[in-house]
């Protein structure tokens, strides 16, 4: 396996656990309303992603690109509704882990949606990603029996069945936009999608303005889940298929897992979400292996030419269509 591709899958794995993390420690002692700190992340990634922009050539998709590109963020938007309500009353370390699930339904829509097809090997790893994910998810308490909280579980299997169909229209768009220009357009659109809250949030009397702490802690997870999808985003232009990013992208499950492992060890959660701001040497930590992983990505890609009906990718990409098979013998 190229090493960078498998840099670029573990980092968006631990850049989506440090986005969980840091929403459950906002979630559980600071902000009661979850569609307020949704709407915050939504739109700080709006705002920050167009800084791709200085690094690469701005580009539109063709006309026919527009159609999975924008069934792609409607999707997005619905999902991350049920994930806030999942974080908001299940621990992060129960109910992240379930998002490894997106493998499973991702992979069995891509059968028909995009013909996708792999070697048995790959699907033996499905499987075990999804004995993973029902090992981590449980959590055993003090009287011996299970603490598994159901409306949680439920909340993120909907998710995770919402945003495996996003994968598949992400997939179909990068057809006609490269992956940083696509990330451009799609937060974009996922911030004015995520306005439609404001009416919800003002009628249950919640103030929408975020100071202090909160914001800045608002802020890092934005950061951190920007980093996490470009990354992920980058991994499905790379493959001829959603199912292997996908299982790259469970590490997540793990990475929470170690992440409120650590947590347990403090106070409070509140107590870490001070030391967090006040030392930002930790934070810069957390992000630099994401963030060095992009760094290392982008030199490497050329920028796409636009033409219709789609977007032509440069002869020189060799590593374009990872699939854990040889180029040619994935003929499915």
């Amino acid at each position: 396996m190229n090493i960078i591709f498998l840099l670029v899958g573990l980092s968006a794995g631990f850049s989506h656990s440090i986005y969980s993390a840091l929403s459950k420690a906002l979630l559980k002692n600071r902000i009661k309303e979850p569609f307020l700190l949704f709407l915050y992340i939504n739109i700080i990634q709006a705002l920050l992603t167009p800084l791709l922009w200085l690094f690469i050539t701005p580009q539109f998709p063709s006309p026919t690109g527009w159609v999975p590109l924008l069934i792609s963020c409607v999707t997005c938007v619905a999902a991350y509704l049920f994930l806030y309500m999942a974080l908001h009353r299940g621990d992060a370390s129960s109910v992240m882990p379930i998002m490894g699930s997106k493998v499973i339904f991702a992979g069995l829509l891509a059968i028909p949606m995009l013909g996708e097809k792999h070697h048995w090997q790959v699907y033996i790893a499905v499987v075990l990603v999804a004995i993973s994910i029902a090992v981590l998810s449980y959590s055993p308490s003090k009287s011996g029996s299970s603490k598994f909280p159901l409306k949680p579980i439920f909340q993120m299997t909907a998710c995770s069945i919402i945003f495996g169909c996003t994968d598949i229209y992400i997939k179909r768009a990068l057809s006609y936009i490269d992956s940083f220009n696509f990330m451009i357009y799609y937060n974009f659109f996922v911030g004015v999608l995520s306005l439609s809250v404001i009416p919800y949030i003002r009628k249950k009397k919640v103030s929408l303005i975020l100071k202090g702490m909160d914001l800045q802690l608002s802020i890092y997870s934005a950061v951190a889940i920007v980093a996490a999808t470009l990354l992920f985003v980058i991994l499905l232009e790379m493959c001829s298929g959603v199912v292997i990013p996908n299982i790259l992208m469970s590490t997540r499950g793990i990475f929470i897992v170690l992440i409120s492992a650590i947590l347990t060890h403090l106070d409070r959660v509140e107590s870490f979400s001070r030391r967090f701001v006040t030392i930002p040497g930790i934070y810069f930590c957390f992000i630099f292996f994401p963030f060095l992983s992009i760094l290392l990505i982008i030199p490497r890609r050329p920028v796409g030419i636009q033409t219709a009906p789609g977007y032509i990718r440069s002869s020189n990409r060799t590593e374009d269509r990872f699939d854990g098979n040889s180029k040619q013998s994935n003929k499915g």
